[in-house]
């Protein structure tokens, strides 16, 4: 996918995410776009790491504010909180138009956007240690999400292993192209 098809993936995704009453923050667009990378095999092409909160990208940062630059993207500031993306007038224009992954958008924005920060962090970094770990159990992979985020309790890591298995077993109902991940 070139950077046009991405940016116009991400604007779609930005849309969707305020359609399904998601806050739309950075860390939202963060790991909705990894699910859809990874998990859906959207080919959007961010590299991502486990960082502070989770998996992250910063070609996916950098992008977000190339994005700005562009008015395809802007943000709404509110007084307490992280601003929220929304389209810009270029971006506006681009939802327009047909996006070829728009199942895998709608998906994503369903089950994951409208999760908070917190919850987001805990099934995002359970999913990537799941995905490079495939041959961990449930128990090992809630293990090593605490060794790695030690503020995540055993009790949260293990629920948010079991709400990973969920969104998975819902895109194969719903016959998305899911990537391979061993489930116990």
């Amino acid at each position: 996918m070139n950077r046009v098809e991405q940016r116009k993936l991400i604007c779609h995704l930005v849309n969707a995410m305020h359609e399904h009453g998601s806050w739309v923050g950075e860390t939202h667009i963060q790991k909705c776009s990894m699910f859809l990378q990874r998990l859906l095999k959207v080919p959007i092409e961010y590299q991502f790491v486990l960082y502070k909160h989770g998996p992250y990208s910063f070609d996916l940062r950098s992008e977000l504010a190339e994005m700005r630059v562009r008015y395809l993207l802007d943000v709404e500031p509110h007084p307490d909180y992280a601003p929220s993306y929304v389209l810009g007038d270029r971006g506006e224009r681009i939802t327009k138009f047909h996006n070829e992954y728009e199942n895998e958008v709608e998906f994503v924005s369903q089950e994951v956007s409208r999760k908070n920060v917190v919850e987001l962090e805990r099934v995002s970094t359970v999913f990537f240690v799941k995905e490079s770990n495939p041959e961990l159990t449930k128990t090992d992979v809630a293990k090593l999400v605490c060794r790695l985020k030690p503020h995540i309790q055993p009790f949260q890591a293990l629920s948010a292993v079991d709400e990973v298995e969920r969104i998975i077993s819902a895109a194969i109902e719903r016959e998305l192209p899911v990537e391979a991940i061993n489930e116990e």
